[in-house]
């Protein structure tokens, strides 16, 4: 097990490097100087000297090769520097532990949610297979999978402030700092995208656990006459879980970079925030810098994944 996990870690480097490679190519390309929003401002009125112009586009080192801009970022990286941001003018690294305990938060209320929506409803649509609650159930799914998720948090929103006059607290509060107010901001957004994944991760559980019930190791539990809640939970559930451990890794993974809209509807100051304003401004430093992070995340959530099929089923061994 050990030498697969530093297989995998190894296997990392080259992947890292074409996520690295190809987010510094594309924001290069993409249209638009930074240096000439900087001196014309926010609103675009600013007057631009070409001399300032020149001299600022050197300050941040636009006129170097892309070799040497390259490999100025990838060595900061390795050191510790992640760059400063070009449009707060702080430092990446800071601007990200500012906003990633609110994306961490977020997806983690997310998928718990997902999950406890996903699969008790999932195991039902199972067992009563063809019933009324069967039917119900896979109706409540397909509308999760039906309805997008910017719809569903704006409707909530509307929802609040036409019938209850009510609208969460404005301001964001960090979750150590007012809980309550803090539960209030992020739960709303974090309801709409968990029912929304719940309606993919009750669909696999559903199709998984139809397969394995009919296992003839699940005959042979139900003719020693072993109570349905034994059969499911200790033979059929631990063997059908496998599938549905991937959906909900990709799911959190994708969730690290996914809750912009969610964030905007809300007015959550996330990464996926940052991630928006930092394109739209050409904030390359900060776009190269939360590119980096997801791909760190996804990674490390994959391998985890690898790990818990190992733990989850004796038969699956890495050599």
């Amino acid at each position: 097990m050990q030498r697969y996990i530093v297989r995998r870690l190894l296997q990392f480097i080259p992947v890292l490097f074409l996520v690295s490679a190809g987010i510094f190519l594309i924001m290069r390309v993409v249209p638009g100087d930074v240096a000439l929003m900087i001196l014309v401002g926010p609103d675009g009125t600013g007057t631009v000297d070409p001399i300032q112009l020149e001299k600022l586009r050197d300050q941040l080192g636009l006129n170097d090769s892309l070799v040497v801009q390259y490999w100025n970022w990838v060595s900061g990286v390795f050191t510790g520097d992640w760059g400063q941001s070009l449009r707060s003018q702080t430092s990446v690294w800071e601007e990200i532990t500012n906003r990633f305990p609110l994306t961490f938060e977020m997806v983690n209320l997310t998928v718990i949610i997902s999950i406890s929506i996903a699969l008790p409803l999932g195991i039902l649509m199972a067992m009563r297979q063809n019933t009324p609650i069967d039917y119900v159930a896979r109706f409540i799914s397909i509308g999760g999978l039906a309805m997008p998720t910017f719809w569903v948090g704006a409707l909530m929103l509307l929802t609040m402030v036409v019938f209850f006059n009510w609208i969460p607290p404005l301001g964001y509060s960090e979750l150590w700092v007012s809980p309550w107010n803090n539960i209030q901001q992020v739960i709303w957004a974090c309801l709409a995208l968990g029912y929304a994944l719940s309606a993919v991760v009750s669909r696999m559980t559903r199709s998984t656990l139809l397969e394995v019930l009919r296992q003839d190791y699940i005959r042979t539990a139900w003719a020693k006459g072993l109570q349905e809640r034994t059969v499911m939970t200790r033979h059929a559930l631990k063997n059908a879980i496998l599938p549905v451990i991937t959906i909900v890794g990709l799911q959190y993974a994708t969730l690290m970079g996914g809750t912009v809209i969610m964030e905007r509807i809300w007015n959550l100051p996330g990464l996926g925030t940052a991630m928006i304003d930092s394109i739209n401004f050409r904030d390359y430093p900060m776009v190269q810098g939360l590119v980096l992070l997801f791909a760190l995340i996804i990674l490390g959530v994959n391998l985890i994944i690898d790990l818990m099929y190992a733990w989850l089923d004796p038969r699956i061994r890495y050599g």
